[in-house]
């Protein structure tokens, strides 16, 4: 994804404007040794310190020709550049442009806190001298993320342009720009990731290098990350175990905060924006400081909030559907020659309703709500930013303590957090009763040390690697009604890589070990509950004065080979990975008993779950021309023990209900398949800085059990998304001027089984949309943009969301955003 132009200036005598960027526009790199100049994958692309200007060709003065020219830049661990090639453009200017990509001088790249070289692709914007292009024109330098490029699993990351673009949307609407994911919208503001037909189950979050975590067990529990703490999002797609842990079966989501400030002085930036379906105002602020007296220490404090009323549909309200979220974090560095240390703090606090018409009293009830264009009480429901019974409470807290150590004999980083996560749910109860029916303190401490060893560089190549140790303790204590014991647990993981770089090959093996051993504490009735179905006994639990105690150990391993081919290099890549990762079972896959507000399914845990195991390839194709830039993937993956929540059937081989005091719900639960996943997905760019351009992303997947061949319930349909783009670059007032039309056509998923579901699968959609986006120039350039997604008000349901079974989804919304850098 192309970087946004943030530390934006324009040279005289108005010929070329460049500039450099990273995420956010701070610099990134501390002071410190290099041991080699050779070129390796870094953390932190690297930041223009010193621009030059080009020379206009005289020869293309009498036809006043304006072009561009993209120059790749080699730069060692020093930020001069050591080597510089054209890569495309107008021929007039190749000589000029490599003239003048030869001066320019940067802060390096790094590396795990360490400077080092690295490439960049710049792209100068030639203009006659006279013409007006000063500092209302701004053309951009384009520093590619690296990692993607040389990751051998399908990586994309988004930038901060992307996430700017997507402001507003919660986590995992902000990763459907990514090919491959789609989201799960839940019964309130709030919804879930999903990689490669994979749920956030089965996928890896890490912020700022620390496992996310939270419960994860209901469909609107939303990820509790903020999206505006970012610096840049990267998606890995496809099992990634080896290399991250457990968990980390579908793909695995970094998430990588802004670099601090390191130049003296204040800095900041700030966001405002509107949603008009919800009436949904938001803002937000980031404040980013570097003391001269202090050098070396940078400090930072962010925050945003946001409140949304009821949403709607094209044809009526989603009743109970407000919701309020704040965001509070501040961070600081200190740097040194040799290391850095750092200390973070975030927190996230989200309310919200959930949806009214979830709740039946009998199954005819629930059957026939599924027949009805419009839920039963519409008429009913009104526009309100109050928050109804029933509704959710949550909040995370995370603290971040980081230390990184470079030098001659490699580096070290070690990282401790603590995260607590509370979550309270209360159900619709009479006026006399207060307080939550379901209350959860979930409490993880974890510490992970890594060390990279010295870059080597035999005669044939560049060898990298490094191990790391992973631990940590977690506990969760539940108060309320009848559905997922309190539990301690233990784990660990050890794992050790290396990747071996030659001219145009790159080999990279790794391996991984972990353990967890979890006990889980059953109040009585509910383990009494389980025992009556057989699939707990006294052999597997000890009773004690206040709970029965359920212990469990499990321990796994993981391994992956990876390989990239630069066919042709700079232009034509081609990606192979082999890997395989596994995931302990959760307590509420073993224990769970009941429903709740955010799970509006009555489900059973199976207590014999083990371990799941993926077994997966893929084969990933990039290319890279002046005007077209694509990627496609191509994927499989068997799962051994895939632990498959889906209806459950009566004798009849018919979904069941189950009928409580609380309401009538469709009965799920838990069962080991060995499932089989395989599919495509890809993106294309035609003409990415051209005036006109198109870009296509798609995925499809397929997921069965074996040996039936049945495919398996919860499959996202096969989906595409269009973009035409037109990029005037100036009309009137407005600068980079760019505007969409898009088009998300998704299709009816027809390979379930429908007589296992609860209702057929909804029918496939088109979803119209368009947006502008555009820079208003002055001391504190400004960007805006204006987006309509919907915008025809098309009614649809979305397959994957449990929404499905009782409304339709949001209609049009039109968002206006602003923002500043300051």
């Amino acid at each position: 994804m192309t970087l946004p132009c943030l530390c934006r200036r324009c040279l005289p005598p108005l010929m070329m404007c460049v500039c450099c960027c990273l995420p956010g526009g701070a610099l990134a790199d501390p002071p410190g040794m290099a041991t080699e100049d050779e070129p390796i994958r870094p953390d932190v692309p690297p930041r223009l310190l010193q621009q030059a200007v080009p020379s206009y060709p005289e020869e293309a003065s009498q036809s006043r020709l304006h072009g561009d020219v993209t120059v790749l830049v080699d730069i060692d661990h020093t930020g001069e550049v050591v080597a510089s090639r054209f890569e495309s453009g107008e021929e007039i200017f190749r000589a000029a442009a490599l003239q003048a990509a030869s001066l320019l001088r940067f802060e390096p790249a790094q590396r795990s806190g360490a400077p080092v070289a690295a490439t960049t692709r710049v792209r100068f914007h030639f203009a006659p001298p006279g013409d007006d292009v000063s500092d209302d024109f701004v053309e951009e330098v384009v520093v590619h993320g690296s990692p993607d490029l040389e990751d051998t699993h399908a990586r994309t990351t988004l930038d901060s342009a992307d996430l700017e673009r997507s402001a507003g949307d919660d986590f995992a609407e902000t990763l459907t720009q990514v090919p491959g994911v789609t989201h799960a919208p839940g019964l309130a503001d709030a919804s879930k990731p999903i990689i490669r037909g994979q749920p956030e189950r089965r996928l890896l979050v890490l912020y700022d290098g620390v496992r996310h975590e939270s419960q994860k067990w209901g469909p609107d529990h939303g990820t509790e990350i903020d999206p505006f703490s970012a610096g840049s999002i990267s998606v890995v797609r496809g099992a990634a175990g080896a290399r991250y842990g457990p968990d980390a079966i579908g793909g695995v989501i970094l998430v990588a905060p802004p670099p601090l400030r390191q130049e003296p002085g204040v800095g900041g930036t700030a966001l405002a924006g509107f949603a008009s379906n919800g009436q949904r105002p938001h803002g937000a602020m980031r404040l980013d400081a570097a003391p001269e007296a202090v050098p070396g220490l940078s400090l930072r404090v962010e925050g945003n909030v946001a409140i949304g009323a009821t949403q709607r549909t094209p044809t009526y309200l989603l009743g109970n559907t407000a919701s309020r979220t704040w965001n509070l974090g501040a961070a600081t560095t200190y740097q040194w020659q040799s290391g850095q240390i750092s200390a973070s703090w975030h927190h996230h606090d989200f309310r919200a309703g959930v949806f009214y018409g979830v709740r039946n009293s009998t199954p005819s009830d629930f059957e026939a709500q599924l027949a009805l264009d419009v839920p039963a009480t519409a008429d009913l429901w009104t526009v309100t930013y109050d928050i109804d019974r029933p509704m959710q409470a949550v909040s995370h807290d995370v603290a971040i303590l980081k230390a990184d150590l470079f030098g001659k004999l490699g580096s070290l980083e070690a990282t401790y957090a603590l995260q607590v996560n509370l979550r309270q749910e209360l159900e619709q109860v009479r006026d006399s009763v207060t307080g939550p029916q379901f209350d959860f303190t979930l409490r993880t401490h974890s510490v992970d040390v890594l060390y990279h060893h010295p870059t080597v560089t035999p005669p044939f190549g560049q060898l990298e690697g490094g191990v790391g140790l992973q631990g940590s303790f977690q506990e969760n204590v539940y108060r309320g009604l009848s559905l997922i014991p309190s539990y301690r647990s233990f784990s660990g993981g050890a794992f050790a890589y290396e990747r071996l770089s030659l001219a145009r090959v790159d080999l990279e093996v790794g391996a991984r070990i972990d353990a967890l051993t979890r006990a889980a504490f059953l109040r009585e009735r509910d383990y009494e509950a389980h025992a009556r179905r057989d699939v707990l006994s006294p052999a597997d639990c000890t009773e004690g004065p206040t709970s029965v105690r359920c212990p469990a150990s499990y321990d796994t391993g993981s391994v992956s080979v990876g390989g990239l081919v630069h066919l042709v290099p700079e232009h034509l890549d081609v990606k192979v990975d082999l890997s395989t990762a596994s995931r302990f079972p959760n307590v509420d896959e073993l224990y769970l008993l009941g429903s709740a507000p955010t799970f509006p399914v009555f489900a059973n845990g199976s207590p014999s779950l083990r371990v799941e195991t993926a077994w997966g390839g893929s084969l990933t194709t990039g290319l890279r021309l002046g005007a077209l830039e694509a990627e496609v993937s191509a994927y499989g993956q068997l799962v051994d023990d895939y632990i498959y929540f889906a209806p459950r059937l009566n004798d009849s081989g018919e979904p069941r209900f189950d009928v409580t005091i609380r309401g009538t719900w469709p009965s799920y639960g838990y069962r080991a398949v060995q499932a089989l996943f395989y599919g495509v997905d890809g993106s294309l760019q035609l003409g990415p800085t051209a005036p006109v351009g198109l870009n296509v992303r798609g995925s499809l997947v397929r997921a069965t059990e074996r040996p039936s061949g049945a495919f398996l319930i919860g499959t996202p349909a096969d989906r595409l998304h269009l973009a035409l783009i037109g990029r005037p670059r100036t009309v009137g007032p407005l600068r980079d001027v760019e505007i969409r039309l898009t088009s998300d056509l998704v299709a009816t998923q027809s390979r379930v089984d429908e007589g296992v579901d609860f209702a057929s699968a909804p029918p496939g959609y088109a979803l119209m949309g368009a947006s502008i986006e555009a820079r208003i120039p002055g001391d504190r350039p400004i960007r805006v943009g204006v987006t309509a997604r919907n915008l025809l008000d098309t009614p649809y349901r979305e397959y994957t969301s449990l929404l499905r079974y009782y409304a339709d989804q949001p209609g049009r919304d039109v968002r206006l955003r602003l923002g500043m850098d300051f």
